[in-house]
């Protein structure tokens, strides 16, 4: 589980590409910060241990001042013993205070190197021998002997200084730090000579033995000078010859060289008072240049501790400023891009969209765009305004696109209009052939292209339906359920085998009557095309729970797979949309525009066995009741029925109630199933004789009963539908009456112009 981690998080760093935005920015910004950081702290951190290193030094200087006061003090001692003067004790007990005094502070110094702690446990040891000396002082004991012990001590203290010299960080320091180490040896040789001179001049004359020391000393002291001038700086270099001169350093010279020379010819006092004031001349540099090398310590120390603090805080404000620009750039950039999204998603999920729908409802205001609110002109800017420029160009589109549809859609009206004239021309054509006919085979073949006709002005209806026009044919007062399924009926080529099984009570309301009837009459039309030819067709109507009324369309077919039936509902929600894709089942997106108008709701499904049901759900809000049972049709039914069979065609009209619609007359042999077979000589339309066995379903009309003055119905024109002719069958036995052609024709004409007239009247609002 810990290697898929692993993998996850190794894939998500190598597909840099796909961080986000902040994370991008923050790499870009961290690598930079976190080097100046990285540098930044290595210059504090050598500031600091530079810091340190001159606090060392500065505790090392101080310790070289307390030294330097325990070498003159042990110089001090050196001489009076060489005198032999009463102040031994007086000066024993500085000595002691100064060696005190070094050794505290050499306990706040830092940690001494190897080799110092070796030569300062030399130098302790020799400070050993003091007491050893001072006791053969007192004692009388060999004063030689007694300088020899003070010169070890004097030279182990000049060791432990030199070892403290090393190397500072400044090589001025450097220098100043070895130009001391010079001076305090030229302060031991002159102190040498000093005690030396004194013990000699004690017997009056220096012998040549005597004067050796004096002129070693001499020689030492010129290499010290040397070495001096060579590593100390200018300014120490002037510091000295302008405080070590005057005619005691002059007298000392020339004594000195009377020594070297075997003619010295100076006494005690001359001598030591040269000695004395040119050693006090050396202490007073030495000391000086040790107080000011401790001071420059602390000095270089304290600046680079506040340097050291300086850049920390320049470098802490560095961070918080990268961080700060880099946090608010990046603010700056993710909320360019969120504007931008968020413009995107505004524009694709609703300111495109609405001005598609305000430009296609002919609303043009609304083709001006918001510009995304990008004011500034770097590259989010650009991009802003190259977002408002494709902004533009897709309103401009959806412009030029509501454009042409409106314009094919006025050309498909324009067409359907002029194709719905030809088929009333043609209407009134077949009408005046219809009153010419003679024969009834005639007459029934001019009814079947009467029918077709018909469905040629539904298809034109259709055509104008999805072109987006609003069809003038509508209903100005409710229509009975019953009534607007035998109209639909009608409407079908195969309307033989449709079988309205039940209608409730109910009334449609007028202004979506008409649509109900179209949709319905497609679907019955999709029904018996695609179910077997000897199979019916079954419309069954419930009023359900809500008042609403749902109409199923039931077939036998070989039904729809599932990806076909999704398809199928599909096509009959994308009817209300906008836009109508191209399709062979057109008629599914005129039924879902129809009824998307009214919000009533179609489904198909399957059914069990073989087949398919499409639903129709009509809201309460179109639905209305029967305020009282309207009389049967039997009363006006029997003058015309009479009528017609005087022309030879006998009829049988079922106890249906009487309805205000254009489909009642035509649709009399849709019996409830439950309700016994009609009787020889029933209905038989253009089918043969009264008394024929075979009985054909008729399909409802699409126009009301309108009777004429002669007690006819009138013919509604396109609204005359023909049952396909029964097989003959065998006349009986009595014969048929003998039927006059030219009665039948009058009989047929002023029939199916009562009907026409009757739509025309009350159907058309």
């Amino acid at each position: 589980m810990q290697q898929l981690v692993n993998g996850a998080w190794w894939a998500a760093v190598v597909q840099w590409r796909n961080w986000p935005l902040l994370v991008k920015l923050g790499v870009v910004l961290v690598v930079p910060v976190v080097g100046a950081l990285v540098l930044g702290v290595l210059r504090v951190y050598q500031d600091v241990r530079l810091a340190e290193s001159y606090r060392d030094i500065e505790r090392v200087a101080a310790l070289r001042v307390d030294l330097g006061h325990t070498l003159t003090a042990v110089q001090l001692e050196r001489t009076e013993a060489a005198r032999g003067g009463p102040n031994m004790a007086l000066l024993a007990e500085t000595t002691d205070a100064a060696i005190d005094r070094t050794r505290d502070t050499l306990g706040r110094a830092p940690e001494l190197a190897e080799e110092v702690s070796l030569r300062y446990r030399a130098m302790t040891g020799t400070l050993g021998l003091l007491d050893y000396t001072r006791d053969r002082m007192i004692n009388g004991g060999d004063r030689t002997v007694i300088l020899n012990a003070y010169n070890a001590v004097t030279q182990a203290i000049l060791d432990f200084d030199r070892a403290l010299v090393g190397r500072f960080p400044d090589e001025q320091l450097t220098g100043t730090s070895i130009a001391l180490n010079e001076l305090q040896g030229m302060r031991e040789q002159i102190g040498v000579q000093h005690a030396t001179g004194l013990l000699g001049l004690a017997d009056g004359q220096l012998t040549a033995v005597e004067g050796a020391p004096i002129v070693e000393a001499e020689l030492r002291l010129d290499d010290n000078l040397g070495d001096f001038e060579a590593v100390a700086p200018p300014a120490m270099v002037g510091r000295y010859g302008r405080t070590v001169t005057g005619s005691a350093l002059a007298d000392r010279r020339v004594m000195t060289d009377a020594v070297r020379a075997g003619t010295a010819r100076f006494d005690t006092d001359q001598w030591h008072a040269s000695l004395s004031t040119s050693g006090d001349l050396m202490r007073q540099v030495s000391e000086d240049e040790a107080r000011r090398l401790r001071a420059e310590s602390g000095r270089l120390a304290e600046y680079i501790s506040n340097r050291a603090g300086a850049e920390s805080v320049l470098l802490l404000t560095l961070v918080l400023l990268a961080a700060g620009i880099g946090g608010g750039l990046g603010r700056y950039l993710v909320r360019s891009f969120g504007t931008l999204r968020r413009t995107a998603l505004e524009v694709a999920a609703t300111r495109l969209p609405e001005a598609v729908a305000a430009i296609r409802a002919g609303d043009t205001g609304q083709a001006a765009i918001q510009p995304v609110p990008l004011r500034t002109t770097e590259e989010f800017g650009q991009l802003a305004r190259a977002f408002d420029a494709v902004h533009s160009q897709a309103v401009r589109s959806a412009a030029d696109e509501a454009n042409l549809r409106r314009d094919l859609s006025n050309i498909f009206q324009n067409l359907s209009r002029r194709s719905q004239g030809l088929v009333e021309r043609q209407l009134r054509q077949l009408e005046a052939l219809e009153q010419k006919a003679d024969d009834p085979d005639q007459l029934a073949n001019l009814f079947r292209i009467d029918h077709l006709a018909t469905r040629m002005r539904r298809n034109n209806e259709n055509l104008m339906v999805l072109s987006g026009a609003t069809l003038s044919r509508r209903f100005t007062e409710p229509v009975p359920l019953s009534d607007v399924l035998r109209a639909a009926v009608s409407e079908v080529e195969q309307y033989q085998r449709a079988l309205i099984r039940s209608a409730p009570g109910l009334r449609i309301v007028g202004y979506a009557a008409g649509d109900l009837i179209r949709s319905a009459a497609e679907l019955i039309e999709n029904a018996t095309t695609f179910s077997p030819p000897q199979s019916q067709v079954v419309i069954e109507s419930t009023e359900r729970a809500d008042g609403s009324l749902r109409v199923e369309i039931l077939d036998q077919g070989v039904g729809m797979g599932d990806a076909e039936l999704r398809t199928a509902n599909e096509r009959v929600a994308a009817g209300g949309g906008a836009g109508v894709p191209i399709s062979r089942q057109m008629g599914l997106f005129v039924v879902g525009r129809l009824t998307a108008r009214h919000g009533i709701t179609v489904a198909l499904g399957r059914r069990e066995g073989a087949g398919l049901c499409a639903a129709v759900t009509v809201p309460a809000t179109l639905v209305t009741h029967d305020e009282q049972p309207v009389p049967a049709l039997t009363a006006h039914a029997g003058p015309v029925a009479d009528r017609l069979e005087l022309a030879g065609i006998h009829v049988r009209l079922p106890e249906f109630p009487s309805a205000r619609t254009p489909a009642s007359i035509l649709f009399t042999a849709h019996t409830p199933v439950d309700s016994p077979a009609p009787a020889a000589g029933g209905f038989t339309w253009l089918r043969g004789p009264a008394g024929a066995p075979g009985v054909a379903p008729v399909a409802p009309a699409a126009a009301p009963v309108a009777l004429g003055p002669n007690g006819l119905p009138k013919r509604v024109p396109k609204g005359q539908l023909l049952a396909p002719p029964a097989p003959p069958v065998a006349p009986p036995s009595g014969g048929a009456p003998a039927r006059d052609p030219a009665r039948a024709r009058g009989f047929l004409s002023a029939f199916q112009a009562g009907v026409r007239d009757g739509q025309n009247q009350k159907g058309e609002a």
